[in-house]
């Protein structure tokens, strides 16, 4: 382990779990495809739990994105997206690895999930349709609006889904549930016709 920023992470070499599926079925460039899968490389997800006046003072704003407050949303800056996962617990995702939150997290806890979680991007116009058929959460964009965000379940498996921009969906599912949820999740794209791409 090392330390980076007050915060132990994992110093062994990443293994992105969706990604020896996505070769396996080839990097495809089919034209016009109704959905489009992409690996995605996180470098670091960070489960932050505290109170948000307390433990990251002054609410939230040390740390280097804002905390949404609102129920089942998301804020960024570059390269960092903060999902509000309950009143008292974000996940903090980062493309560049771990954040230096040192001063910013009081007596919060913080704990590295990054090996425990892969990560997909899907978009296409029919998207929604695909993720639709395993998912009961009503994903219009009158309803669930770019930057929402909810812990959910998708063909049986506890995700959290991210709206990232329009008709951009990221998905973080356990790490040990990636090959079935790659299969269920092929599947459910095929008639839509869908292309995988290079990782995200």
């Amino acid at each position: 382990m090392i330390r980076k920023g007050g915060v132990c992470v994992a110093d062994a070499k990443r293994v992105f779990a969706f990604e020896p599926y996505a070769s396996a079925a080839g990097i495809s460039g089919e034209a016009a495809p109704g959905v489009t899968i992409a690996p995605r490389r996180v470098a670091s997800m960070l489960n932050l739990r505290g109170d948000a006046d307390s433990a990251f003072p002054p609410a939230g704003s040390m740390t280097p994105v804002a905390l949404p407050r609102e129920p089942n949303t998301a804020s960024a800056t570059q390269g960092l997206r903060a999902l509000w996962l309950g009143p008292d617990e974000w996940l903090l995702v980062s493309e560049s690895g771990p954040p230096d939150i040192a001063d910013a997290i009081g007596s919060a806890t913080v704990t590295d999930v990054s090996h425990g979680r892969a990560a997909l991007r899907l978009w296409g116009p029919d998207v929604r349709s695909a993720l639709a058929k395993g998912c009961a959460l009503d994903l219009h964009p009158r309803v669930f609006a770019v930057n929402h965000c909810a812990q959910t379940a998708i063909a049986k498996v506890s995700v959290i889904l991210d709206h990232v921009r329009p008709g951009v969906f990221d998905i973080y599912c356990p790490r040990s549930y990636a090959g079935s949820f790659w299969h269920w999740l092929t599947d459910a794209c095929a008639e839509y016709r869908y292309t995988v791409s290079a990782p995200a």
